[in-house]
């Protein structure tokens, strides 16, 4: 139990330090564009590398930002953006739908489509996260707060479930 207590204050200290990291709307918006753009890639995974090493190269980078990114775009999405990006690379290197059963031929087509879905895709997410900080510390929403009840009452659930068991 006092295991459990540990971890839930280790979270709750990390989720504060998160949500009051000192950047500017600008910053945390460029770093969730950043993470949509990395996040549309089909790394399979490894972008959370390039995660790691950006928040650790640049003091300006928003963790939170990145993090937030890749619940946007997380796995049950992404084979969405595959299909149309190899679709839009057909049609960008062809003039027609991607139809081919050449794997390099596929992956030209995925990898021309996506860099252009990616470049849309974290340009409406800068915009769009902007807009949300900015409405967010206008309005001095107390997100924090929420979060940290919604995580006790699980923790305390979960104490109570072990307590019984």
């Amino acid at each position: 139990m006092n295991k459990l207590n540990n971890f839930k204050k280790k979270v709750l200290e990390e989720l504060h330090k998160a949500f009051h990291e000192d950047h500017t709307d600008q910053q945390i918006a460029l770093s969730f564009a950043i993470g949509v753009f990395i996040t549309a890639l089909p790394t399979l995974g490894a972008g959370f590398l390039l995660f790691v090493v950006l928040a650790k190269a640049f003091a300006w980078v928003s963790k939170l930002a990145l993090l937030a990114s890749a619940v946007v775009l997380n796995p049950a999405i992404k084979p969405v953006f595959w299909i149309a990006s190899i679709n839009l690379g057909g049609i960008i290197l062809t003039g027609n739908l991607a139809l081919t059963s050449n794997p390099e031929t596929a992956l030209s087509y995925l990898i021309v489509g996506n860099l252009v879905i990616a470049v849309i895709a974290a340009t409406l997410a800068y915009f769009f996260s902007l807009k949300a900080v900015q409405k967010y510390r206008a309005e001095n929403l107390e997100v924090l707060e929420e979060v940290e009840e919604a995580i006790d009452k699980e923790v305390e659930k979960e104490i109570e479930n072990l307590e019984q068991s």
